[in-house]
Formats: C-alpha cells, sequence, structure tokens
C-alpha cells in the first residue's frame, strides 16, 4: 500500500486489516508507521522502478493511493512518473495485481496535456501484463468533505471489487456513500 499515511489509505488498511490480510506500507519513513498486528512496513517510493521493485518483493497486490497528501502527487506529470515506474517495477517483482486509486481525468479529456506522455501512459498500460484497476478517487469532483463512514465503505468496496477481480484493465468509479438496505 502505498500512500500512507492519508485518510484514504487508512480506511484501505482496516479494512485489509480487519479481514485479517497481511498489510505492507511502503513509505519514505518506516518508523513514521504506528505497529499493528498485521501491519507491516517498508521504505521505498512508487516514483522509481527498481525502488518498486525492490519494496514489494513477496506481495501478491499492490495499492496505490496517488493523490494521498504523503506522495505529494500534483496533477498528471507526476501521476504518469509513478505509473510507468508501477508498470516497471511490479513484474519484475512477480507482482500480478495494481490498484491506482486516483483522478483518471486524463482518460476524459487530454485538454492541456502532453500528448506524447498521454499516449505512452495508454500504450504502456494495454501492454501490460499486469492485471491493473484505475479506481475514481472518492470525493473526486465533489467538494464536500468525504465523512468516516463513507471512507470505510468507499474502502470496502474497492477491496470488494478488487478481490473479486471483475474490474481487470478497467476504469472503475466506487459510490463513497453507503445503500440503504431494500426493505424485505
Amino acid at each position: 500500500l502505498y500512500g500512507a499515511p492519508d485518510r484514504v489509505t487508512d480506511a484501505l488498511q482496516d479494512v485489509l486489516l480487519d479481514r485479517g490480510m497481511q498489510v505492507m506500507a511502503i513509505v519514505d519513513d518506516p518508523t513514521n508507521i504506528a505497529a499493528r498486528p498485521g501491519l507491516a512496513a517498508r521504505s521505498g517510493t512508487p516514483f522509481n522502478a527498481d525502488s518498486v521493485a525492490r519494496s514489494v518483493a513477496g506481495v501478491d497486490t499492490v495499492i496505490v493511493v496517488l493523490n494521498s497528501s504523503s506522495l505529494h502527487i500534483g496533477g498528471f506529470e507526476r501521476s504518469y512518473d509513478a505509473i510507468i515506474a508501477l508498470l516497471e517495477g511490479l513484474p519484475t517483482a512477480r507482482v500480478e495485481r495494481l490498484i491506482l486509486i486516483g483522478e483518471h481525468g486524463w482518460l476524459d479529456s487530454d485538454a492541456g496535456l502532453p500528448a506524447e506522455k498521454l499516449e505512452h501512459l495508454q500504450h504502456s498500460l494495454h501492454k501490460s501484463p499486469l492485471a491493473w484497476t484505475l479506481v475514481d478517487a472518492p470525493g473526486h469532483g465533489g467538494t464536500e468533505p468525504i465523512a468516516i463512514i463513507t471512507l470505510q465503505h468507499y474502502a470496502c468496496s474497492v477491496i470488494d471489487q478488487c478481490l473479486q477481480g471483475t474490474s481487470v484493465k478497467q476504469r472503475l468509479h466506487v459510490d463513497p456513500r453507503p445503500q440503504a438496505e431494500e426493505a424485505p
């Protein structure tokens, strides 16, 4: 899990740990991650393919919260750098699953984006052997702060979708609002 600590990564981490999964937070300084059962931390960055390969060795799935406050990714250029490094580094580490949470507006409009990098990114995703999913960040485009309950619902929905494997090589929008229960 890249992007900790952050509200979204914390919610994802909590859901994974609550389900009994082992979580590896990949951060600049592992001593900043509070110890919890099932949680470990390694040093690494998503912006360098060699660092990615070393940091994720031995894990099954990599989740990256591109717009987390800790990664300081602002805009297409930094997202591009991270995604390309991940697409190059993960196969080296034999990781097969990649979940990228962020603002993927570059798929909708290329307005003002460097055409060469946009084409390279789309081509790299298309040819990648990884089972990747692009997940729209919660609250993207909205002005309302996201409540903790909706972050928990969002995290559960993202994890459920990705564990089912039905959203491979697709963009996914997850509604962060809990759905009302239907009356019997």
